[in-house]
């Protein structure tokens, strides 16, 4: 009996450590272990709330890499702002350099993560510069590259949008709108009681 009870309970302690292993590996995602040659982009945001290094970058909801490095930096010694290091795999190298990054929150309370918004390719950039003068075109190519390369810095970002700041906005818009409706209720109460007065 007692033989038969030992099996039991050594059947099933397996059976978690391989349910923990599971999770473990589906929280993890392994697959952004693997040594995929990759390049790094550079971005500067006003706030990114509460993206973490390793949070995903993704482009329509498919993850193209992950975020290296997050560091708070300065262009001016004035002014800092969060400076994130992207690690991009290098299969997808031809992003435009016109394209936009926001951060976004999977669902309501989610993890957040670096969406690129796709932007107008260079060769149409200076197609459409064309139209306005014959040496845009030289200009535009020379400023920028046509994609993401290595060392970029893209400034065409989106701050995160802060749920605790919304939520601040909302009540303060909701108290002050209140606040206005009473003054204006009591003012058209005082006019109502002069013009009975003077009756």
């Amino acid at each position: 009996m007692s033989r038969k009870v030992e099996i039991l309970v050594g059947l099933f302690m397996v059976l978690v450590i391989c349910s923990v292993l599971f999770l473990c590996f589906r929280v993890t995602d392994p697959t952004s272990f693997s040594s995929q040659s990759s390049y790094r982009v550079y971005a500067v945001f006003d706030n990114i709330g509460g993206l973490k290094v390793r949070s995903p970058i993704k482009i329509g909801g498919v993850v193209i890499g992950r975020v290296a490095d997050i560091s708070l930096k300065s262009s001016d010694n004035d002014v800092y702002k969060p400076y994130v290091t992207l690690s991009l795999d290098s299969q997808y190298d031809k992003i435009p350099s016109s394209s936009a990054l926001s951060i976004k929150t999977s669902g309501l309370l989610g993890e957040q993560f670096i969406d690129v918004n796709f932007g107008m390719d260079q060769d149409m950039i200076a197609d459409i510069d064309a139209l306005d003068s014959d040496n845009a075109t030289n200009n535009t190519k020379s400023a920028t590259p046509a994609y993401f390369k290595e060392g970029f810095v893209v400034n065409n970002t989106k701050p995160a949008m802060v749920i605790e700041d919304l939520i601040g906005q909302f009540l303060y818009s909701s108290n002050h709108s209140s606040d206005k409706n009473k003054s204006t209720d009591d003012n058209q109460q005082e006019n109502n009681n002069n013009n009975q007065n003077k009756e």
